[in-house]
């Protein structure tokens, strides 16, 4: 049984700004709720990814995160409807369908499914035989109506089709495509899904891990060759993976017009009509162009500089072909801010490694509307701040004949951020800017991609700069004179970053020792311990870059609180668990299982000393990431199938309130995925109830909580523009309940 109509009432109940699809599964979900006959199962499965046929091998084949996690935020959001009905005697049924090797990986979890619902194994290996002949022959036949309908199309030159582009519940369905196929086709115009045609063969984009992102690239190459077809990409307003795909799209598209639609709830139809309008007039005049041969493709000539990683040492090829070691005096490797004390601590690492490395300057207005000037500006925002840093230092910075390189990490998807390096490797094409390189190591391989103990040293720094961050906030919230206490800080961060470029772990020691007894001299106004914390999770770029989280850490702290933001070592230990866990397209051979064994351990002892040194100061009390413990206290509400910074955020907020923070803020870039789906669970369960079930032997958590029903929590979204009146307001009230929790935390010690 399949919900007929969404209900608006399940739509008005989702806990976060999802997108259009988003607001409608919301909507359809509810209707099947709250149905008059209750059904005896809801499917509800985790779909990760999807069969890609001549994709791109190297690359995962995702779905993004939205439909990922839909399974998740759904049964949080309809808790308590779903609870109601499981004692009628409904069963939720959300196998893991894992398709990126073909239909036939569907045939366990599916037939585990009907295990569940009473289905013998025999009759349901006989039903997925008949339906996975049936989704084969259906896919054919689609085939061969786009063939059959190119055929009648070609017998009149003189004709023109347009494909429709778009993920299938974008443009293929009713509910959400406004009607713009059938308003194409009123006009005499042919249109066909992209889905119809046979593009197979066709090249995707390097690096693209959405499987529909590969199809419609795929798609959109066999279109840009046809001289009768022409692309109508449907998106809706917010859609992550398309805020990059619509721009590869258009780059393959070049010269030749497409019509890019963006729908909501909120869309007018007249808008829509005006611009196919104009869309079939621009195509018109452009047939007429080629038939006169005044339409000269551009031919680009120009050659990025690359970095070429040979037998454990690394080289620049530059623009003009010229080989350098990346230690070379004219080569200059810069840091895109991301916090200005992780920055300048990882520069220093290269720098001991004779790579002359800088770190660029946190990130201002001038940055932002630079970025914003060469982005589509519907990216997220640590790609935008990460393209006005580059573009800022070559404008105003760059030396005659340097040779530049960007450091830009880079990782698998499901989220955007895999994409920064690719998108960036277009950029330096398109703007032809010379001499100019990425270094993009990877979460694939956890970061080891430089060698020669790289990963070690620059793992010390990651470490430094976190414990170092909660310092620093704490000094801001506490200390007796904010100026003088801020002098002393800023005098050991230069010396502690002068050690690391050493990158010999003893004088590194020593020197933290100075620094924690130097820094626990600073006269505070209250003991440490009695200073209320705040928790800052979300996405790891946002939550530490200044202007991203417009300053959040200063304003906390005029209030009197100290904030303590999630660590980069988080995402470290994270990246090695998912390479551990298998749960990478990175598979590690037998010495690379020793190595990364061997690494952890020692990585491991680093991370407890160093945190052991500086919390002597007496200012932070912090404890080695335990990221089994995040991710398990995260899994009863998101798996971690579902890889990404959702789980975390999830896990590290639900551990932390109540017993080491009075108060979570998880801050994210507008429009961020994993941070909208760990939103919309967290306000389902930052109550005593959820809180009570990640300890529930704890008697002094139950006395905290005995008057409390719901923990304070904030979810903030950033577009680099300060915060408007609403999260302002949002963050007073925020802060007071935190400020009560607080007292309850201090009279139960």
């Amino acid at each position: 049984m399949i919900a007929g109509h969404p209900s608006r009432e399940g739509i008005d109940l989702r806990n976060a700004p999802f997108c259009y699809p988003g607001e409608l599964s919301h909507g359809f979900f509810h209707s099947l709720l709250i149905m008059e006959n209750p059904v005896e199962f809801l499917f509800l499965p985790h779909f990760k990814s999807i069969p890609v046929e001549n994709g791109d091998t190297s690359s995962q084949s995702q779905v993004c995160p939205f439909v990922q996690g839909e399974t998740f935020y759904l049964q949080t959001t309809f808790s308590k409807e779903l609870e109601e009905l499981k004692k009628k005697g409904t069963k939720v049924l959300a196998p893991l369908l894992d398709l990126q090797n073909g239909l036939e990986k569907a045939r366990k979890p599916l037939l585990e499914t009907a295990a569940q619902m009473g289905v013998s194994r025999k009759t349901a290996k006989i039903a997925f035989e008949k339906a996975r002949l049936q989704q084969t022959n259906c896919q054919a036949e689609m085939k061969e109506i786009g063939k059959r309908a190119l055929t009648l199309l070609e017998t009149d030159p003189g004709k023109t089709a347009v494909v429709i582009f778009g993920r299938p519940y974008n443009g293929f369905v009713e509910e959400a495509h406004m009607g713009i196929p059938r308003k194409l086709a009123s006009r005499g115009i042919l249109c066909i899904p992209f889905d119809l045609l046979s593009f197979e063969d066709e090249k995707t984009k390097r690096h693209m891990y959405w499987g529909m992102g590969q199809r419609i690239l795929q798609a959109a190459r066999f279109v840009k060759q046809h001289p009768q077809l022409f692309g109508t990409y449907i998106t809706n307003f917010s859609c992550g993976p398309d805020s990059f795909v619509i721009g590869y799209f258009r780059s393959i598209m070049g010269r030749k017009p497409s019509l890019t639609l963006e729908l909501d709830s909120h869309t007018a139809d007249a808008g829509l009509e005006t611009r196919i309008e104009a869309f079939l007039d621009i195509i018109c005049a452009y047939r007429q162009l080629v038939t006169k041969k005044q339409i000269i493709s551009k031919k680009q000539n120009f050659k990025p500089a690359q970095i070429v990683f040979d037998n454990g040492t690394s080289k620049v090829i530059t623009s003009s072909g010229k080989e350098l070691a990346i230690t070379d005096q004219n080569v200059t490797m810069l840091l895109p801010s991301m916090g200005k004390i992780a920055t300048e601590f990882l520069a220093a690492v290269f720098r001991g490694f004779g790579i002359n490395a800088k770190g660029h300057e946190p990130s201002d207005e001038k940055i932002l509307k630079l970025g914003r000037g060469n982005t589509s500006c519907k990216e997220c925002l640590p790609l935008i701040l990460t393209t006005g840093i580059l573009l800022n230092y070559i404008q105003n910075e760059r030396k005659k004949d340097e040779v530049l390189i960007y450091f830009m990490a880079t990782g698998s998807g499901p989220c955007r951020f895999g994409q920064y390096a690719v998108f960036m490797e277009d950029l330096i094409k398109r703007l032809e800017i010379p001499d100019t390189a990425l270094l993009s190591l990877t979460s694939e391989n956890s970061y080891i991609g430089m060698g020669n103990g790289f990963e070690r040293k620059g793992f010390w720094a990651v470490i430094v700069s976190d414990v170092m961050e909660d310092i620093r906030s704490m000094i801001l919230a506490n200390a007796t004179d904010t100026n003088l206490a801020m002098e002393t800080f800023n005098k050991e961060l230069a010396g502690i970053s002068g050690e690391l470029e050493k990158c010999n772990f003893s004088q590194l020691e020593k020197k933290l020792l100075k620094t924690a007894d130097n820094l626990g001299r600073i006269p505070m106004k209250r003991p440490p311990e009695e200073v209320p914390v705040i928790s800052l999770t979300g996405e790891i770029f946002v939550r530490r870059d200044s202007l991203s989280r417009q300053f959040i850490t200063e304003r906390l702290a005029e209030k009197g609180f100290a904030s303590i933001c999630s660590p980069i070592t988080e995402w470290v230990h994270y990246s090695d668990y998912l390479v551990e866990k298998g749960l990478t397209d990175y598979q590690m051979k037998k010495m690379e299982k020793l190595v990364f064994s061997i690494r952890k351990k020692f990585m491991a002892k680093d991370e407890r000393r160093i945190k052991s040194i500086l919390s002597k100061s007496g200012l932070v009390h912090s404890q080695p990431i335990n990221i089994r413990s995040i991710i398990k206290t995260g899994k009863p509400y998101i798996s971690e199938e579902l890889t990404g910074e959702a789980i975390l955020t999830v896990g590290s907020s639900m551990m932390e309130i109540a017993v080491d923070s009075c108060g979570v803020i998880a801050i994210g870039p507008f429009g961020c995925m994993p941070n909208r789906i760990s939103e919309a669970i967290l306000n389902e369960t930052m109550n005593r109830t959820e809180k009570l079930k990640t300890d529930p032997h704890n008697r002094r958590l139950r006395s905290i909580l005995a008057e409390m029903e719901n923990m304070p929590f904030l979810a903030i979204e950033s577009d680099g523009s300060p915060f408007p009146q609403l999260i302002t307001a949002k963050l007073e009230a925020f802060c007071l309940r935190a400020e009560r929790l607080h007292k309850r935390m201090l009279m139960n010690n």
